[in-house]
């Protein structure tokens, strides 16, 4: 599987596009928002030759849905997340209370993500894991084959998510963190929603919060 990583908008997500040798892919937090990140998005997909098979969202706070408005218009595909993030606010009143105006709706799933579900496109296969805590709804998605999970907001390198916001809770998420990723191989490459990667062994061993 490669993986070509991109940091998008005001707040920095990091946006995973992820792809094989079928040209088959799958994209995560998209948070592609000015003109300029959208072209240069989908000027790779392009000289890629990429066939977009899903957009995924590990939860659903504004600045990583920002670019699904432009996947569904472009490429047909409405994103996919856990039903539980669908409790949060809209896409709209959570920009405004970072003082950021949206003037558009956010794109709803059809269909929704659970807990162990697994995501094939190509020869390539995530698993997604419900990792609450950040929101009542994260998921993170992981890729036994390539020893890498995709952790969102809840896992970053040396830290953990704000749980300051809906739903937020901080023991759920340390448990979930605890249970669902760091029970990983150690060798497991961890992309999280900001910031740079890190591995399962690392945050075991010097992760505060852990």
């Amino acid at each position: 599987m490669q993986i070509k990583t991109y940091e998008f908008n005001m707040v920095c997500v990091n946006t995973y596009l992820l792809y094989d040798e079928t040209k088959e892919a799958a994209i995560i937090d998209c948070g592609a928002y000015t003109e300029k990140e959208q072209k240069n998005l989908q000027e790779y997909i392009t000289m890629k030759g990429l066939k977009l098979k899903y957009l995924l969202n590990t939860h659903l706070h504004f600045d990583h849905v920002l670019g699904n408005r432009f996947i569904y218009e472009n490429y047909g595909l409405k994103p996919q997340y856990h039903e539980k993030d669908d409790r949060m606010p809209r896409l709209k009143i959570q920009a405004a209370s970072f003082g950021i105006v949206i003037d558009y709706e956010q794109v709803r799933a059809e269909h929704f993500i659970n807990d162990n579900d697994d995501i094939h496109f190509g020869n390539t296969t995530l698993k997604a894991f419900s990792t609450p805590g950040h929101s009542p709804g994260s998921l993170s998605f992981y890729c036994e084959k390539d020893h890498c999970v995709f952790t969102g907001d809840a896992l970053f390198r040396h830290d953990i998510g704000r749980t300051d916001l809906w739903e937020g809770d901080e023991d759920t998420l340390i448990n979930a963190i605890r249970n669902r990723l760091l029970t990983l191989p150690n060798d497991t490459i961890i992309y999280p929603g900001h910031g740079p990667i890190s591995t399962v062994i690392e945050e075991k061993q010097h992760n505060p919060y852990i």
